[in-house]
């Protein structure tokens, strides 16, 4: 009989947890947020590119390329050589909101996919 009452109040409150989330999901979206089938099942990019933020003081930072943790301005200049001329590319990086100049390094993954280090 315990389980039963707290089933119920369990029930009740996810009930009105959810009665309110559509009037304050409508009004994120209407603010330029993330829109409920986003939050859900996450925000779609355009497919095949990695995009990976360099943090120099990361724990991971001694698996980025040397191109990546030392940059030099030919290096650079290739990387974002490399984002211009691919519109695809271009494109996946727009939607992501990183800047072309922001880019340090582009590599071809195996299955010929992008992996896009940034800062």
């Amino acid at each position: 009989m315990i389980t039963m009452k707290k089933f119920v109040v369990a029930a009740a409150l996810s009930a009105a947890t959810f009665a309110a989330f559509p009037a304050s999901a409508a009004t994120y979206v209407e603010a330029g947020g993330w829109t409920p089938r986003e939050i859900l099942f996450g925000k779609q990019y355009n497919g095949n590119v990695t995009a990976i933020r360099v943090d120099r003081g990361g724990v991971d930072r001694h698996t980025y390329p040397m191109q990546v943790t030392y940059p030099t301005g030919n290096s650079l200049r290739l990387a974002q050589a490399a984002v211009t001329e691919d519109p695809s590319l271009t494109a996946a990086l727009q939607v992501r909101g990183i800047a072309v100049h922001n880019v340090l390094w582009v590599e071809t993954a195996f299955n010929g996919g992008k992996i896009v280090y940034y800062r």
